[in-house]
This record gives structure tokens, sequence and C-alpha cells, in this order.
């Protein structure tokens, strides 16, 4: 019997995961990426009317 014959398998049971539990792990990982990044926004941040203006400006050249 060689090493391959004698070893375990080991195969994980599935699970089924709701489309609501999906998204929650995604927003998570996402934020998480962003903090490491420090990209992070604070709760409550508002734009500036000036900088509101120059992001419409941007949208309609394209």
């Amino acid at each position: 019997m060689n090493k391959r014959e004698s070893e375990e398998v080991r195969v994980m049971e599935r699970r089924i995961v709701s489309k609501e539990a999906v998204k929650r792990s995604v927003v998570r990982s996402t934020k998480a990426s962003a903090q490491l990044e420090r990209r992070t926004v604070p709760a409550g941040f508002v734009r500036s009317e000036r900088v509101e203006r120059f992001l419409a400006e941007r949208r309609q050249r394209g």
C-alpha cells in the first residue's frame, strides 16, 4: 500500500446558505478590506456642495 492509499480524505459537509447570509458576509469583508486600506468614510459623512457639483460635472462628461 502506498502513502496516498493510506491517507484519509476528509470531505466537508455541504451547507445551504441563504442569499442574505452571503450578502452580509460580502459587506463585512468589504468593510474590513476598506479599513485595512485606510479608505473608510465616517458614518454620517456629508459631501460639500462644491464636491457634489464637481462629481455631477464629471458624470455628465462620461
